[in-house]
């Protein structure tokens, strides 16, 4: 993805534009490389003379693969061929990585800046010119120490990272940091473990632990995770803080730390970009270290795990701290409570001042009106209007005091109109009219004039109309009055009302508004009680049962030893047995109701010291105290697995269930809640394994079993990546012409560090923690694509047989994932047979038969395997959408003989040509059993007389070599 950010014209035109290339090793929406790109374009774009900014995103992290690295090549030549670039400025490894290998080629040898690139990864670069830029120096150390300021009796630190060529680095380098800091503290890397595993450790963590984690893309499983999503599940699920590296990791469950920001060193490598563009030499710059981190907490979590503000190192910076209004406007509201009583006095003030001025105006009006009544006959200020000749007299007064000598204005003529304000000329017209009609009884008009020097004064002016005794105008006379300073005072006298109204309203609206806020403050206070009484309680209880759950558990557990380190103790481990099928084939909102049922019953079993826990989903803890004897243990498992043999009433459904219960003792099957519990999950795995519906005490013997089992699943789950999967395929031939018909494909493993390792050991533990999805998904892909080769090559045509567990029936898109397997390797679907065996079946038949029906409709065959040794088969036989019966080794083991196999197994062949489908025979060893199997009409025939399995590579070699069976071979 390109970006480019051209400079504005006016400086383009000053010199040619200098071109900065940005290559981020990372996708646009990943929060770290934002922040780097925020910082690092802000920089360049406050230069003087902007540069044009190309940006490229080379999405490693999502896809680092060499196939990613050849498309951005050709990319980048392709659109920088005409470019010269005068800067390169990188992020994180493999941008450096590939600008380092190819810069003479692409950029001629342009400068590089470097930034998001570790110490570690720095150290091992070759030597390289021309070079510079930014080492994440991740503050870790700093991290760690603001940790133990704030719980010093921190021991235990739980390192997260992923396994990807930055993340490992990472983690080396934390690591050592954190050693060099404190050699006492203990460090657990958790890169082996995959998402959910890293949950379920960090909620059984104690005080004395914290999580520290760093980048983190994908757990150990290969399964791509959000760093926000498993950031905020990580904290949510934690039982003790979650320190990061990095600062966005905040609002996604950051407890905090010394935080890398993205967006200082995006704009530390802005500023050395600037200077290599303004002429420096990258190598006589030196690497910057410092000066990329903040010290940063998050109030949610101090609230969570009950850490105050006072605790935090001084100078640290806390976020999503709620609103306060008088901590945020302290300040503001002392000023404005001293300024309202600065206020208060000021208008006293101003009341007393405005009476005094009421006074001084009736003085003053009372003044007007016998200055007005004295002017008639006084010089001051003298008019007359002779109307007969149509002549204007002024008396001196009103040159001296408007500067303009006699005759300048042709005043005589036209009198005052010339120097009258142009918004007053209407109003004196209006006067005038008004007193010579009659309508007033005196001429009265305020207006101004302009004086010679362009100021205009202001005049009062009165007069009065005299008439002959005909009623005409004969003379209008009167008098002018400098009104200027009055009207100036008035002036004053108005904007001091104003303001004063305006600060009386403003000083209400704040009256208000205080007290709406302080109301709000209290309302908000109550509902953070109520809502923090409320978390408690959503805290340590289960919302679903009503029932305590883990934290409450590891609470209780650790207060029962630390106050009674001498007393006996038990805890039960129960699982209810094939809930998941239950859930499935009835629903969840039915499954949460049979749990309810079972959180109900359990409290039922209350002995007054036993307090019962659910863990989630179908798992419950129950906890006994003060156990006096191992006897009193058993009598209550035994009661336990008892009370839920009695059948569950839902609605109008009756569900019969069982359950599994595995029993660790204190203190002696551990003298630690964690290890009571991985206890007592051990030996209620065992109790699953003996038959489920039963408890098993733990021992020590199953702690060996459980960890093989460990280890065969930590290399299991990498086994089909490695290539230590295999398979061999099984003929089956023709029943009465020897004819190969196909073959039953077989996996086989094959590891460096196990050796060969048994399917009855694998596959079960495959299919407990459902690895089995992508295996059985490999071996159906591997097996059509190796059958459809052949049949192509002419060998065929062959079917093949694949067996399929019912966890891979029960996967929403099994159906999808076969036909597209089919039509990807051009397999026939005629030529593909799905082997099952009626206990996968009975899990969940309808949903399965379902399915099943659906594949048979599109010509793929379905085989039931191992039949005749379950107990319901013949009374769903009918209802299955088969098309072969496999008889069980078991009935061909006694062909020929006077037992009832021989009987049996006819009879078998006989119930599957009644019903339309093939038989086929497994285990087929003798030419006896062979010669029977033909008298009796088996279809297929399967077995070490035939072939043994063989590995894929000899297939061909022996479908070369092999001749249908004559009459000779069969007495062979």
């Amino acid at each position: 993805m390109l970006l480019c950010i051209t400079p504005n014209t006016a400086a383009a035109s000053d010199a040619p534009a200098q071109n900065v290339l940005v290559l981020h090793s990372y996708h646009k929406g990943f929060e770290w490389t934002d922040d780097q790109n925020d910082g690092l374009v802000d920089r360049l774009e406050q230069a003087k003379t902007v540069p044009v900014i190309y940006i490229e995103y080379l999405d490693w992290k999502r896809y680092p693969s060499k196939e990613n690295l050849e498309r951005f090549y050709e990319l980048v030549k392709g659109k920088y061929a005409d470019v010269r670039i005068d800067v390169i400025v990188t992020t994180d490894d493999a941008a450096l990585d590939f600008a380092l290998k190819y810069r003479h080629e692409l950029f001629n040898d342009a400068p590089i800046i470097f930034s998001g690139v570790n110490e570690v990864s720095y150290s091992k670069l070759p030597a390289h010119s021309n070079l510079t830029g930014v080492i994440e120096n991740l503050p870790t150390a700093e991290t760690v120490k603001m940790a133990l300021y704030i719980n010093p009796a921190i021991r235990n630190i739980y390192l997260i990272f992923d396994n990807s060529e930055s993340g490992l680095s990472t983690g080396e380098m934390v690591e050592s940091q954190i050693k060099a800091l404190n050699p006492d503290l203990h460090i657990y890397p958790m890169n082996r473990l995959s998402g959910e595993e890293m949950k379920r450790r960090a909620a059984s963590l104690g005080s004395d632990s914290i999580l520290l984690m760093t980048t983190y893309y994908s757990d150990a499983t290969g399964r791509i995770i959000e760093f926000d999503r498993m950031s905020s599940e990580l904290a949510a699920a934690s039982a003790v803080p979650v320190y990061h590296t990095y600062d966005f990791g905040l609002n996604h469950g950051a407890f905090g730390g010394s935080l890398l920001s993205g967006k200082l060193q995006g704009e530390k490598s802005g500023n050395l970009a600037l200077r290599v563009l303004g002429g420096e030499n990258p190598e006589s710059i030196p690497v910057s270290y410092a000066g990329t981190s903040r010290d940063v907490f998050d109030y949610n979590e101090l609230t969570k795990f009950h850490v105050s503000l006072k605790s935090l190192p001084p100078g640290s910076e806390v976020v999503n701290r709620p609103f306060s209004f008088y901590e945020t406007y302290r300040t503001l509201v002392l000023t404005l409570i001293a300024v309202f009583a600065a206020l208060l006095i000021f208008i006293l003030l101003l009341l007393i001042h405005a009476g005094i001025i009421r006074r001084i105006r009736k003085q003053l009006t009372a003044s007007n009106e016998r200055f007005s009544l004295a002017a008639y006959g006084a010089d001051s200020v003298i008019w007359d209007f002779d109307m007969t000749t149509m002549t204007y007299y002024f008396s001196d007064r009103w040159y001296e005091l408007l500067g303009y000598q006699p005759g300048e204005l042709e005043e005589a003529h036209r009198g005052w109109t010339p120097i009258l304000h142009p918004e007053d000329l209407e109003e004196d017209e209006q006067q005038r009219k008004d007193h010579l009609e009659g309508r007033s009884a005196y001429y009265y008009c305020e207006s101004r004039f302009r004086s010679k020097s362009g100021i205009y004064l202001w005049f009062q002016t009165r007069g009065r109309v005299l008439r002959n005794e005909a009623g005409d105008f004969i003379r209008f006379a009167g008098s002018m009055t400098d009104i200027t300073d009055r009207k100036g005072f008035e002036s004053k006298l108005q904007v001091s009302y104003q303001e004063l109204e305006m600060t009386y309203e403003e000083l209400t609206a704040l009256q208000q508004e205080l007290m709406e806020q302080y109301n709000k403050v209290v309302e908000n206070q109550e509902l953070l009680q109520a809502s923090e009484e409320k978390y408690r309680i959503l805290a340590y209880n289960d919302e679903l049962s009503g029932l305590p759950n883990r934290l409450s558990l590891a609470e209780e557990l650790k207060d029962f030893i630390d106050e009674s380190p001498d007393a006996g103790a038990a805890l039960f481990f129960m699982d209810v047995d094939n809930f998941k099928y239950i859930n499935d084939s009835m629903g969840h909102t039915f499954g949460d109701r049979l749990l309810m049922q079972a959180g109900e019953r359990l409290r039922k079993l209350d002995l007054g010291t036993t307090r019962h826990y659910r863990f989630g989903g179908d798992e419950f803890v129950i906890f006994l105290k003060n156990t006096a004897s191992p006897e009193q243990t058993v009598f209550y498992a035994e009661a336990l697995v008892q009370s839920f043999k009695e059948p569950f009433q839902l609605g109008d459904s009756t569900i019969h269930v069982s359950v599994s219960v595995g029993v660790a003792q204190y203190p002696k099957d551990g003298t630690t809640a964690e290890t009571l519990l991985k206890n007592a999950d051990i030996a209620m795995y065992k109790a699953k394994q003996a038959g489920k519906g039963t408890y098993i005490l733990y021992g020590k013997s199953m702690q060996q079993h459980f960890d093989e089992r460990v280890v065969i699943e930590k290399h299991l789950r990498h086994a089909i990546d490695n290539g230590e999967m295999s398979l061999h395929y099984q003929p089956q031939v023709n029943g009465q012409t020897g004819e190969v018909w196909g073959f039953e494909a077989l996996i086989r493993w094959n590891s460096p560090q196990l050796g060969f390792v048994s399917p009855l050991s694998f596959i079960r533990i495959a299919e407990d923690c459902r690895l089995i999805v992508p295996i059985g998904e490999w071996v159906l892909r591997s097996a059509c694509c190796f059958i459809a080769e052949l049949n192509r090559k002419g060998f065929g045509p062959c079917h093949i047989s694949i067996n399929i567990s019912v966890i891979q029936l029960l996967t929403d898109d099994f159906t999808d994932m076969v036909l597209s397997v089919v039509k990807e390797t051009g397999l026939n679907p005629h030529d593909l047979e799905l082997e099952i065996t009626e206990s996968v079946v009975m899990e969940s038949f309808e949903e399965i038969s379902t399915k099943l029906e659906f594949l048979k409709g599109k010509g793929i065959g379905v085989a039931l395997d191992d039949f005749g040794t379950g107990y319901s088969s013949l009374s769903y036989l009918s209802q299955l959408p088969i098309t072969t019966l496999k008889i069980d080794k078991s009935f061909i083991d006694g062909v020929p003989g006077s037992g009832d196999s021989m009987p049996l197994a006819g009879s078998i062949v006989a119930i599957g040509h009644d019903m339309g489908l093939k038989v086929t025979a497994e285990g087929v060893e003798t030419a006896d059993q062979l010669d029977f199997l033909d008298e009796v009409g088996c279809d297929k025939i399967q077995g070490y007389l035939i072939s043994r399995p063989i590995p894929q590579e000899e297939v061909e070699d022996w479908m070369r070599r092999y001749e249908p069976w004559t009459a000779d071979m069969r007495k062979v």
